[in-house]
C-alpha cells in the first residue's frame, strides 16, 4: 500500500502502521509498511509464528486472533470484525491503515520461541568413562629471558610435555594471536585449553591467565528437522548443565527435508537455510544458556551435533541437491570437523563442530548415536530400533547383519499441521482418557497451565483411546452412531475456513485463551494415519529384507524426542508398533542428543560411532515394490490384517 505526496514531483512512500501483539504474558509492537504480512509484522517484533508450511496457509500452526483495526486476507479483501475477535491464519493476512490501532492476539501454541524448557531426556545404555575430547591444563611457565627466549607457544608445548601430556600440541591462530596477551597478564601463571583433533594429536585453541581449570564447556546439539536442542555440557565432569529446545527455524520456509532440498537449490537459498539454522535457532538457544550460567562463547570449547544428513548438509552450508533424488548421494558420510567460526556459531572461534557419521542420505547421525546407544550391531539378540520423528529410522538386526531403512512420517507426531497440535511445552496436553460409553475425557497439560494444545504423547493418546471407546471406525472417520449424543463430537470452522467434524477435547472456556476449543477432526485424523502407517510399513519392509518376522524380535528400542513420553498400549493398539510384548520395549529418549553427549565426554565414542555407521544395508523404501501395499493395509486402524495386533480388542 502507498500513498502518494503532493507536488509536481510525485513521490511515492510507504505509509506505515504500529501492530500490537498480545502474547500469553507480555505484549510487543512493531512498526510495519501497510500491506505487509502479519508474521512479517510479528517477526519485526520479534515473535516467530509456527509457520510450518513456509507462509503457504496449509498448517494452520500461525492462527491468531485479530482484536481491533483494518486487516485484509492476502488477495487485499478488507476484513470485517464486528467488534469480535476473528480467528485467521497471519500468514494469510495483511495488516490495513485506518485510525484504529491494530491488536493481535497471539495464542500460545502458535509461538515459536527458543528457551522453552526441555528435558534432557535419554538412557546410557551402555557404560562410558569420562575422558573428554578436551582438556584443560594448569601451567607454571619460566618466564622469558635473554638467555630463555623460546616463543609462548613452544614454552606452553615444553610445559605440557613436562607435565606428562603425551602427544603431539599445534597452537590455533587465535592462540598464537592471543598468548603473548594471556602469559603477560598471568606473569606465566597460565591455563592452556586443548582439543583432540586426530589420535595422538591435540591442538592449542586458547591460553588464559591464571588457573580456569574448573570452567571446561561444550555443547551438545540435536539437529532435528522439526525440533532442535542444545544441552551445555560441564567437561570438567561430564555434567549436562542446562539445555534449551525450540523448532527448527528452517520451518519457516520449508517443512520437512524434501522440501528443505528443493528450496535450498540456488546459493541464495541455502545460505538462507544456513542462517536459519546457525542464527536464528542454535545462536538464539546458546545465548540463552551462556546468559543463564554467566559464561562466555569463549567458554565453549567444542560443539558435537546429530541429526540426519540432510540437516548435517545444511548446517554445513553443503548443497543438498543431490540427496533429493535417486542414488540419493551425500557430499559425505563422514563430515570433517570445522572451526565454529567457519558456520560462524557463537563459541570459541577455533571450537572443533564434530558431526556424527552417517550411513547413507537418509540414516543420519541420529540413527547411528541410536544404534551406538542400544548396541544393536553388536548382540546376537535380533533387535529392532525406531527413531519416532519427522522422518522416522527404523534398524534392525544383530551383530551379523543390519537393514536399515528411512519412513517420511513427517510432523504430526509434532504438532504440525494439525488444528490443535503443538510441541511438548507447557500447555500441551500429553495424556488424554475416553470413557467407553460415556465418552468422558479427562487430561493433563504440561506446566500445570490451561491447555493451549495437543502435543505428540496427547495425540497418540486421543487415536487409541478413541479407537478402543468406539468413538474412531477402522478407517479413522468418527463414528456417530456409537458417539450418539455426545455434545463433544461437533462441526467446527477452522481458522482457514473448512468445515470438519472435530472431537472437542477442551472447550473454549477451558482453554488459554478462551477464544477457541482444543479438538481432533477428521483431518487430523487422517492425517496422524497417514504417519503411523508409514512407520508401521516401514518396520515390516524392513524384517521383510531381512528374512525375520516379528515373533523373532527380542528386543525393541524406541527413540526420538517424545517417544519417552508415548503410551505403549496407546502405541501398539492404533498400529504404530508391532504387537510385542511391552516388557521388550525400552525407551532410548533423544539419542541423537545422547550421542553427541557421549561424544564430547568420552574419547572412545567418536571411533566406535564411525565403525557402526558403516554397517546397515540401507534399503530404499519408495523402491520397494511391497511397500506401497504394506503402507495401504497400515492406513487403518490398527491394520487391515488384524491378526498382527491379536492384543488389540
Amino acid at each position: 500500500m502507498t500513498v502518494k505526496s503532493s507536488g509536481s514531483a510525485a513521490i511515492e512512500r510507504e505509509l506505515h502502521v504500529e501492530v500490537e501483539f498480545e502474547l500469553p504474558t507480555t505484549a510487543v509492537r512493531a512498526t510495519v509498511p501497510a500491506g505487509a504480512l502479519l508474521t512479517e509484522a510479528a517477526e519485526a517484533a520479534g515473535v516467530f509464528l509456527d509457520v510450518a508450511c513456509g507462509g503457504k496457509g496449509s498448517c494452520g500452526g500461525c492462527a491468531v486472533d485479530l482484536i481491533a483495526g483494518a486487516f485484509a486476507a492476502a488477495d487485499g479483501t478488507p476484513i470485517a470484525l464486528g467488534g469480535q475477535p476473528r480467528r485467521v491464519l497471519a500468514c494469510r493476512t495483511r495488516v490495513g491503515a485506518g485510525e484504529q490501532a491494530l491488536r493481535v492476539r497471539v495464542p500460545r501454541h502458535s509461538l515459536v520461541t527458543a528457551g522453552e524448557k526441555v528435558v534432557v531426556d535419554f538412557e546410557h545404555l551402555r557404560s562410558w568413562q569420562c575422558a573428554p575430547t578436551v582438556e584443560k591444563r594448569h601451567l607454571q611457565l619460566e618466564p622469558p629471558s635473554l638467555h630463555h627466549a623460546a616463543g609462548d607457544i613452544e614454552r606452553i608445548a615444553a610445559g605440557l610435555e613436562a607435565a606428562g601430556f603425551e602427544a603431539t600440541v599445534e597452537a590455533s591462530l587465535e592462540a598464537l594471536r592471543t598468548a603473548p596477551a594471556a602469559c603477560e597478564a598471568g606473569k606465566y601463571d597460565v591455563t592452556v585449553t586443548l582439543v583432540k583433533i586426530r589420535p595422538g594429536h591435540w591442538q592449542i585453541v586458547r591460553v588464559e591467565p591464571g588457573d580456569t581449570t574448573g570452567r571446561v564447556y561444550a555443547l551438545a546439539i540435536d539437529v532435528g528437522t522439526t525440533t532442535v536442542v542444545c544441552a551445555l555440557v560441564d567437561l570438567a565432569d561430564g555434567r549436562i548443565l542446562d539445555a534449551a529446545s525450540s523448532y527448527n527455524q528452517q520451518i519457516r520456509r520449508a517443512d520437512d527435508v524434501a522440501s528443505r532440498i528443493a528450496y535450498a537449490n540456488t546459493p541464495k537459498t541455502l545460505r538462507e537455510m544456513e542462517r536459519l539454522i546457525v542464527e536464528q535457532t542454535i545462536n538464539r538457544q546458546l545465548r540463552l544458556l551462556l546468559t543463564r550460567h554467566e559464561l562466555t562463547p569463549a567458554d565453549i570449547a567444542r560443539v558435537a551435533v546429530g541429526g540426519n544428513t540432510v540437516m548435517a548438509h545444511l548446517l554445513l552450508g553443503v548443497d543438498p541437491q543431490h540427496l533429493g533424488g535417486v542414488p540419493f548421494q551425500p557430499a559425505s558420510n563422514l563430515p570433517p570437523s570445522v572451526p565454529a567460526s567457519r558456520l560462524g556459531l557463537h563459541v570459541h572461534p577455533d571450537a572443533p563442530v564434530d558431526l556424527i557419521p552417517s550411513a547413507a542420505a537418509y540414516i543420519g547421525g541420529d540413527i547411528t548415536a541410536d544404534m551406538d546407544l542400544c548396541g544393536l550391531h553388536e548382540t546376537d539378540a535380533l533387535t529392532l530400533m525406531v527413531d519416532i520423528g519427522t522422518n522416522a529410522e527404523i534398524a534392525v538386526g544383530d551383530r551379523h547383519r543390519v537393514v536399515a531403512c528411512a519412513a517420511p512420517a513427517g510432523p504430526a507426531f509434532e504438532g504440525h499441521g494439525l488444528a490443535c497440535g503443538m510441541r511438548a511445552s507447557d500447555g500441551a496436553i500429553d495424556r488424554i482418557t475416553i470413557e467407553p460409553g460415556s465418552l468422558a475425557v479427562e487430561y493433563t497439560v504440561l506446566g500445570g497451565v490451561r491447555p493451549s494444545g495437543i502435543c505428540g504423547s496427547g495425540l497418540i493418546d486421543f487415536l487409541g483411546q478413541a479407537f478402543r471407546a468406539g468413538l474412531l471406525t477402522a478407517a479413522g472417520r468418527f463414528d456417530r452412531e456409537a458417539a450418539g449424543a455426545c455434545d463433544r463430537l461437533q462441526s467446527v470452522t477452522t481458522a482457514d475456513g473448512r468445515e470438519l467434524t472435530a472431537f472437542i477435547v477442551a472447550p473454549a472456556e477451558d482453554t488459554d485463551d478462551r477464544v477457541a476449543p482444543v479438538m481432533v477432526t477428521e483431518a487430523d485424523i487422517a492425517t496422524l494415519l497417514q504417519a503411523k502407517a508409514v512407520i508401521f510399513a516401514g518396520i515390516q519392509i524392513a524384517m521383510k529384507q531381512l528374512g525375520r518376522g516379528f515373533d523373532e524380535i527380542e528386543r525393541v528400542y524406541l527413540a526420538g524426542g517424545f517417544a519417552r513420553y508415548l503410551d505403549l498400549p496407546n502405541a501398539i493398539a492404533l498400529g504404530m508398533l508391532p504387537d510385542i510384548a511391552p516388557q521388550r520395549y525400552t525407551f532410548i529418549g533423544n539419542g541423537s542428543l545422547a550421542g553427541a553427549f557421549l561424544h564430547l565426554v568420552d574419547r572412545q565414542t567418536g571411533p566406535r560411532m564411525r565403525q557402526a555407521a558403516l554397517r546397515p544395508e540401507v534399503i530404499e523404501l519408495n523402491l520397494d515394490p511391497d511397500f506401497m501395499d504394506a503402507y495401504t493395509m497400515a492406513m487403518f486402524l490398527p491394520h487391515v490384517d488384524r491378526d498382527l495386533f491379536p492384543s488389540v480388542g
